[in-house]
This record gives C-alpha cells, structure tokens and sequence, in this order.
C-alpha cells in the first residue's frame, strides 16, 4: 500500500501528535550513600506482609576459609543471630556493621540471575568493595529501597529445602535449585527496603 502525497501530509501531523503526547515515567531518585544506618528488610511484593517494613533481613552463615568469612542475606526467622546489626551505604559500597560498630564487611553486587546477596569479612584480603548498591525513592515504600545497578525491583526472597536452611535473597530469579537438584523452588519478589536504626 502506497499513500499519496496529501494522505502523507494529513497523517505526518497525526503522528507527531501521537509522539509529543507520550508518556514519560519519572526518573527515581537514586542516592549512592545515604546519612544514617539501617538494617535491611525483605517487602512482599504480591501478598499482604505482616508489618509495613517487610521481614528483617540478617547476614547468615554461608561458609569460611582461612581469615575469611561468608555470608547471605537471610530471613531473621530462618537464621536467628544477628551478629551485624546495622548496615550503612557509602559511596554505593553496601557496608555491615558489627554490634561494636566496626566495619570491615562489605556486599558484593549481584550481577547476574541466580545469584544471592552476598557478603564478606576478611582479616587478610582487602579486595574494592562493590560501588553498584543505590538507595531509591518509589511510591510503594515509605522507606528508601535498595537497588544495584540501579535495579531495585528483582530482587526475590527463597525457601531453603535443607534441614535449618535459610531464607535467602536473590537478584533476578524467579526460582531456585532444590538441594537435590531434582526440582526447583519457587520465590517471590520483594523490596529490599532501608530501615533506619
């Protein structure tokens, strides 16, 4: 089909109508340090939550090595000890805190799916800390939100199915592996929002 030149002059202007009328969303306003401490908390994006900050995030037990510690962020409810009671974002480094206030354990950017929110401590190693993490502001939470990459809405919070497993955080998934490796777990998408302490 071809139009004619008047058919094209009648619907350049319709067209330019249609552009100049879009709707744009508004940027989020995204901070790579923010002034107080927080602690981390896991807002059911789907299903009613039982309190409007979400449920408490700690930075359970992943493993360690010789002069190095590991760490996942889980579910105060299925890993009980908090032993890093305040987190703080400093230059987009996603920092821990232990209950003395010292620092020396630090997040690593998820950068791909399927991987947790991770951390580290180390007596020994000094590796650069991430500087991916950001706080925003959006309408569906009273309190800032974390994002990486400037991501805030893919993170999911999953089931362990291993005996005392632990409830973690994951960046970009929409399920997890069983332990056995024969199934696979379903998680749900949360905000991780930024409770100040």
């Amino acid at each position: 089909m071809f139009l004619t030149q008047t058919a094209a002059k009648m619907l350049v202007p319709a067209l330019l109508l249609v552009w100049t009328n879009a709707v744009s969303a508004s940027p989020l306003q995204a901070s790579p340090s923010l002034t107080n401490n927080f602690t981390l908390s896991a807002l059911n994006t789907t299903l009613d939550n039982a309190n409007s900050t979400g449920a408490p995030l700690v930075l359970g037990s992943a493993g360690a090595i010789d002069g190095e510690a590991f760490y996942v962020s889980s579910t105060y409810y299925s890993y009980p000890y908090n032993d890093y009671s305040a987190q703080g974002l400093v230059g987009g480094n996603l920092r821990a805190f232990d209950k003395q206030g010292n620092w020396n354990t630090n997040a690593s950017a998820p950068s791909s799916s399927y991987e947790a929110l991770s951390w580290a401590t180390s007596s020994f190693y000094h590796d650069v800390a991430s500087t991916a993490f950001s706080a925003v502001t959006v309408p569906a939470s009273q309190y800032p939100v974390l994002a990486v990459n400037g991501v805030y809405d893919m993170w999911y919070l999953c089931s362990s199915d291993e005996f005392r497993g632990q409830n973690s955080v994951y960046f970009n998934t929409t399920s997890i592996e069983s332990s056995s490796g024969s199934s696979s777990i379903a998680c749900y998408p949360v905000l991780l929002n930024m409770v100040p302490v």
